[in-house]
């Protein structure tokens, strides 16, 4: 586990029971947040321990629920996670439930942002210049990318942004996304304040960023400005 800020632990473990979603450990005084739930080794397990353990699990969405029945039977935890997925849920049932927005502590925010999943939520810490927690709604993305994993030809426009850094994107890369609930989420979150964003997949793909630990806000606003979406679903959906 990487300390990113006062209180807030990157578990940083690739999964594939989470399909490689990480998770972060979100220290509170009314009981600790586990968001997202990637299968813990022995020593994450024993740190979290010595941090205070795990009250609450919130799922961001349905595919990041990985270990969290064996997690929450181990820490007598509760999970947390939008009613839309929790139909989805196997091998326990949800704890507490919500279809709108949630308060699950006086300075965490759940907010409904689907798209990607029907009930993909994202978790707003009132924490500092605030924290938000969007699951697998943003990631890092860059258009020569995905020419090469779809096994297209690349074109002229996409040799051209070969090499840069990846941008901040709207993740729609999925079949059953819903790209237009996705890009109505990504706006709705600029009416809250935040600094950081932590992603499920905050180093991936290859050059990706890692987690935005400030200028968030701007980052997203500048994606949704220009239309920043994967090109995996605009392919595919032709």
């Amino acid at each position: 586990m990487k300390e990113l800020m006062p209180g807030i632990f990157w578990l940083n473990r690739y999964s594939l029971k989470s399909f490689g979603n990480s998770g972060y450990l979100v220290l509170h005084d009314k009981g600790n947040i586990l968001v997202d739930a990637p299968e813990l080794g022995k020593d994450e397990i024993s740190q979290i321990k010595e941090l205070g353990g795990i009250s609450k699990i919130f799922i961001t969405h349905i595919r990041a629920f990985g270990d969290a029945c064996n997690i929450k039977n181990s820490f007598g935890a509760q999970i947390v996670i939008h009613q839309e997925d929790a139909k989805l849920m196997k091998g326990c049932a949800a704890d507490v439930t919500f279809d709108s927005e949630y308060k699950l502590y006086e300075d965490v925010i759940l907010i409904p942002t689907p798209g990607y999943t029907p009930g993909s939520s994202s978790m707003l810490l009132k924490r500092g210049k605030g924290v938000l927690f969007c699951g697998d709604l943003l990631w890092w993305g860059n258009r020569d990318r995905y020419s090469a994993e779809l096994m297209s030809w690349p074109t002229e426009e996409d040799k051209k942004t070969w090499f840069l850094p990846d941008d901040l994107v709207i993740n729609i890369n999925l079949l059953d996304s819903d790209p237009d609930k996705m890009i109505e989420s990504a706006r709705k979150l600029l009416n809250y304040d935040f600094d950081a964003i932590l992603m499920s997949h905050p180093n991936y793909p290859p050059r990706a960023r890692g987690p935005i630990t400030a200028g968030a806000k701007e980052m997203l606003r500048k994606a949704i400005e220009k239309g920043k979406v994967t090109q995996f679903t605009l392919w595919a959906r032709k």
